[in-house]
């Protein structure tokens, strides 16, 4: 992916150093390690950087400009995005927040009080910020992106972020919310649809020239590796009570082993059914996935 353009690669940063500490069992030791670089990531937020992207004075992150996709939905095709998302993306504000209260833990355990009492009121107030921007009542469900007056409530996945991430802005009400929408028009047996069937932009085929496929690759291609964000957050509601699902769906995947990349897993499958597999024959996010959704089942397994 095109990190130099991204605006989510350096919250994913946060996201790796979670993980090592569950893994590791102790975070005692990471913001002496990393607080130096985690501190710089969050102010180069704060003060802005290329492509627009930089907090606004409500605590939300702005990314974008014309000509430019700086999320991970970056497809181009004759020089133009096929989906700018130019705004408040709502995966990006997400782990923002999320990178926001890990770092304010890690400098709680350290006792580094400068940096609690410079980012603890923009950590506090933020969750209310987001839900008035993303959340829609009625709907039951998140924005993917708002600009000015302008929101797009086209059902993708980049929702489910703000379900499966450590720290969260929504309350469990609404993350079991986004899960069920989430559930009945993006799930299928090989991972998340980047958009809904019913929506009149969706393309089912990932198939042709890849100027065709760039049209797909965001716009209803399923992607295996936002599994695992789904079945995180479906886990940290529905506890044993949901591993039936998950475990089916994990065990689902035998039958690709040998349908495209031997014994491995695909970049993305078609959206409609049989959800053919496309792209590269074995990806390393998709197999990722995998191996986390195995590992969260026996985590949960063992409660």
């Amino acid at each position: 992916h095109a990190l130099y353009n991204s605006a989510d690669a350096p919250l994913w940063f946060f996201w790796t150093l979670q993980k090592y500490g569950i893994y590791t069992k102790t975070t005692s030791k990471l913001w002496k390690e990393y607080g130096k670089k985690l501190k710089t990531i969050l102010e180069g937020f704060r003060a802005g950087t290329a492509y627009n992207i930089k907090m606004h004075e409500n605590g939300l992150i702005y990314s974008g400009e014309s000509g430019y996709a700086v999320t991970w939905m970056d497809a181009v095709v004759e020089g133009k995005p096929v989906t700018p998302r130019i705004g408040y993306a709502v995966e990006i504000n997400a782990l923002w927040y999320n990178a926001l209260m890990f770092a304010l833990e890690l400098a709680t355990q350290a006792g580094d009080k400068d940096f609690i009492n410079e980012w603890e009121e923009t950590a506090a107030r933020f969750p209310q910020a987001f839900v008035s921007n993303f959340w829609d009542q009625k709907r039951g469900y998140l924005a993917d992106y708002t600009n000015g007056e302008y929101k797009d409530f086209s059902v993708r996945p980049n929702m489910v972020f703000a379900t499966s991430l450590p720290y969260s802005p929504v309350n469990e009400e609404m993350r079991n919310s986004i899960l069920e929408r989430v559930r009945s028009e993006l799930l299928t047996t090989r991972g998340l649809r980047s958009l809904a069937p019913k929506n009149p932009l969706y393309k089912g085929i990932y198939a042709g020239n890849q100027a065709h496929r760039d049209m797909a690759y965001h716009q209803g291609s399923v992607y295996p590796w936002l599994l695992g964000h789904f079945v995180e957050g479906y886990l940290a509601i529905h506890g044993k009570g949901g591993l039936k699902m998950v475990t089916e769906l994990y065990h689902g995947f035998k039958e690709v082993m040998l349908e495209h990349g031997v014994g491995t897993i695909s970049e993305v499958y078609d959206g409609d059914p049989p959800h053919k597999p496309g792209g590269a024959i074995s990806q390393a996010w998709s197999v990722a996935e995998l191996l986390r959704i195995n590992w969260l089942i026996r985590q949960y397994s063992a409660k």
